[in-house]
């Protein structure tokens, strides 16, 4: 017999427990219970109260109590109403998670509409949108004050607007503009619907309000300063609430109306009536009205001098929306509609004769757009303005009064060069260009980027001097320089002008197919050859060259890494080649083009002085190198012909079929870079100038006249202070010595080929030496490309 179980000692005093449960008599020897079941009301026991009543600790609640009854298999760790626990677990899953992640969505809205309010600019600022920029040259003069336009900015009254023009233009943009708030979401909802449809923005939905509020505030100059991000279009909607909350129904349509693009240079429809009509926004009739109320929906698309049907099109559009608002009646719209339907009373005489007068409207209003005598340079500093105040679009929105580089004397001299020049030379040339630089300071002296700004034929607007083009053979002296700074050449180094030479660089030639077989490197750059130039290249280093014009201010990612950019088959632009070329000028410092030097608001703060200060000019190369190169260059006039008044340095280049003639040239004092070319759009075909070279064309014309032409008062002709060293510009005792030939072989011109009709959109031709083809074995000639500005 088993002997009795000790009496088991009384349990202490709980620490820290519930207060009463030491009171409690102890327990027997647990006794196993079955599973408590469920009640007849569908719960369940309640597990036995181990402690006392205050045992629940407080900071927990009943959590420590359900996670027992859980344990217990009690309760269901699913928590939450008796649907939610009813729901699949994959189902509750998903809602939880869509919840989750749409909390999320609007935190982060949240956010970004606060950010964007705290970001939204200053609605006072709306006046400055329509401001002037006064551009004076340096001596203080006026070359011209532009708006928007590129023209002086006049901002009208609504009562200035014919009542006719301001209906013609709510039927065409927001027809129920003074029935609506900030936005129209039918608008909305229809152009998504038909955006997802077409799979394309195809449809706009913007009020005239909200129109307002990116003209104002998200546009310069007709095209957006901001991304189209999420942002920007909220900001802009916030803008547009803001604008519906403070001005009136009118004050929003005039302002519209003084700020929206009609095209042609046009800002605001003062300046549109102007430009297409030559008469005042008062004046306006219904048929004109009706036609430049469509143009600011595509400018391009539907002007009327390049595309009238389509603004014929729009035109009967916008009657007919002045119809539906009751604005005019359909007998009204159907006397002034060139596109009139069949059912109606006018006839189709009747219609072209509509189509007929406005046209004639149109050409015997149309003003020029040029102002001023530098039409290209006052865009150009406009440009250089947006780039330099882009965190602040306001800057230039406003009224500025800017003072340029630019000599008034100088420029009204580079736009007779040029227009007399491209006269002179003939043979198909119809276009020319001229870029003045101070070698020093880099300050732009004169810019003319073509020969007419207001010929359309030829692309007059567009403007060359910032365009790129193929040099030709006036690139060489980079590569001759490069070769003779690393100590691979010497000017009496000798190269091969051979057809075995040729043959081992892919077939390059010259003009007249002829080779000059071996000749000193001077006497190669000289006379302009071709297959010398791409040897010097192989011996430099293609990537050393192109380095070397890089850290001149040509852009090397333009640069072709292949050998026949030696010649001059990757574009530049004149006001690269002119900063390159201002270090053989200078003594081989690096000098940025520069326009501004000073910049004043319309409140008299003075934004940006550089009047007095010059520019830190870095030496890239060795003076001792570029001279090496400018005494070659110094023998280029001479050597073909061309007389200056002064002493100079120059090199040419023509591009394959006579397209692009170059002839750039240099004093210790500035560069010119001159230009001339054929851009007539209409005939592709004829783009070649039929044997005009860059000495004989704008070398002779443009560029001799207009240094000849410079006052010696401020440009007194000085000579070039070298470094000694060894040339054969002169030749002499120490040309023969070196090798050099010391009699000057007759001038032949030299075009420089590309390598290959896909290598540059422009063939390329090089200088008024021997012009050269570049001819690749199994590859067909190139042929002239279409130059089309």
């Amino acid at each position: 017999m088993p002997p009795p179980p000790l009496p088991r000692p009384p349990e202490p005093p709980p620490r820290g427990r519930c207060w009463s449960a030491h009171r409690r008599p102890p327990r027997t020897a647990p006794t196993p219970s079955p599973r408590p079941g469920p009640k007849p009301n569908g719960g369940t026991d309640r597990l036995p109260r181990r402690h006392g009543v205050f045992c629940r600790p407080l900071l927990l609640g009943g959590w420590v109590n359900r996670l027992r009854r859980r344990r217990a298999g009690l309760e269901s760790a699913e928590r939450g109403p008796r649907f939610w626990r009813r729901l699949p677990r994959r189902w509750r899953r998903v809602i939880a998670v869509g919840l989750a992640t749409f909390a999320a969505v609007c935190l982060i809205l949240g956010a970004l509409v606060a950010y964007a309010a705290a970001t939204l600019p200053n609605l006072d600022d709306i006046g400055k949108a329509t401001g002037t920029i006064t551009v004076l040259d340096v001596k203080g003069r006026v070359i011209a004050q532009v708006g928007h336009n590129n023209r002086a900015h006049k901002n009208v009254q609504l009562t200035e607007i014919t009542p006719v023009m301001q209906k013609a233009q709510l039927a065409a943009e927001d027809r129920n503009f003074y029935n609506e708030g900030a936005f129209n979401f039918g608008r909305i909802v229809k152009a998504l619907f038909v955006d997802v449809i077409a799979r394309r923005p195809q449809q706009g939905a913007s009020t005239i309000t909200q129109q307002l509020a990116k003209l104002a505030f998200f546009t310069q100059n007709g095209t957006d300063v901001a991304s189209k991000s999420p942002l920007r279009k909220l900001r802009e909607a916030l803008v547009a609430n803001q604008l519906d909350q403070r001005y009136s129904k009118d004050q929003i349509l005039d302002m519209y109306l003084n700020l929206v693009y009609y095209g042609h240079g046009a800002y605001g429809i003062e300046d549109a009536a102007q430009t297409f009509f030559g008469k005042n926004a008062s004046q306006l009739n219904l048929p004109e009205a009706s036609m430049l109320a469509g143009l600011p929906q595509a400018p391009s698309f539907y002007d009327p001098y390049q595309n009238p049907q389509a603004a014929f099109a729009r035109q009967h559009y916008v009657l007919a929306g002045m119809v539906d608002m009751g604005a005019i009646s359909r007998s009204e719209a159907d006397a002034v509609d060139p596109l009139a339907g069949p059912g109606n009373a006018v006839t189709a005489a009747d219609q072209q004769q509509h189509q007929q007068a406005l046209i004639a409207d149109l050409n015997n209003g149309k003003q020029s757009a040029a102002v001023g005598p530098a039409p290209h340079f006052v865009e150009y500093v406009r440009e250089q303005l947006q780039q330099r105040f882009a965190d602040d679009p306001a800057v230039t929105a406003g009224n500025l009064t800017v003072t340029t580089t630019l000599n008034l004397d100088d420029q009204n001299l580079a736009n007779t060069s040029v227009s007399k020049g491209v006269a002179a030379i003939g043979h198909k040339a119809n276009n020319g260009a001229v870029v003045m630089l101070d070698s020093h300071t880099g300050g732009i002296v004169a810019m003319v980027g073509s020969a007419d700004f207001n010929n359309a034929t030829i692309g007059g607007q567009y403007n060359i001097a910032t365009a790129d083009r193929q040099p030709g053979s006036s690139f060489k002296p980079y590569v001759y320089t490069e070769a003779f700074r690393e100590g691979k050449l010497r000017p009496s180094s000798i190269l091969d002008d051979t057809a075995a030479e040729s043959a081992k660089l892919g077939g390059v030639k010259d003009f007249d197919h002829n080779f000059e077989g071996r000749i000193t490197a001077a006497r190669a750059l000289l006379d302009s050859r071709n297959v010398p130039a791409e040897q010097a290249m192989t011996i430099a280093g293609i990537p050393q060259v192109i380095d070397f014009a890089g850290s001149l201010g040509i852009n090397p990612n333009k640069l072709q890494p292949v050998v026949g950019t030696a010649i001059g088959v990757s574009g530049v632009t004149m006001l690269e080649h002119a900063a390159g070329y201002a270090a053989f000028s200078n003594g081989g410092h690096k000098v940025t083009p520069r326009s501004i030097l000073k910049v004043v608001d319309g409140h008299g703060s003075v934004l940006v002085d550089d009047t007095n200060s010059s520019p830190q000019l870095e030496q890239v190369v060795n003076r001792s190198d570029v001279d090496t190169t400018t005494k070659i260059l110094l023998g280029y006039a001479n050597r073909w012909g061309l007389r200056f008044n002064r002493q100079t340095a120059g090199k040419s280049g023509t591009t394959d079929n006579f397209v692009d003639a170059w002839y750039m040239t240099y004093t210790p004092q500035f560069v010119i870079a001159s230009w001339a070319g054929h851009t007539e759009s209409n005939h592709p075909g004829e783009l070649g100038m039929d044997g005009v070279f860059g000495t004989t064309g704008p070398g002779m014309h443009i560029a001799v006249p207009f240094i000849n032409g410079l006052r010696d008062s401020k440009y007194p002709p000085v000579q070039f202070q070298l470094s000694p060293g060894q040339t054969c510009a002169s030749g002499g005792s120490d040309a023969a010595a070196s090798g050099c030939p010391t009699t000057t072989p007759s001038p032949s011109p030299t075009p420089s080929p590309s390598p290959s009709p896909s290598e540059s959109p422009t063939p390329l031709l090089s200088p008024p030496p021997p012009p050269t083809v570049r001819i690749i074995p199994g590859t067909p000639t190139p042929s002239p490309s279409s130059v089309i500005p």
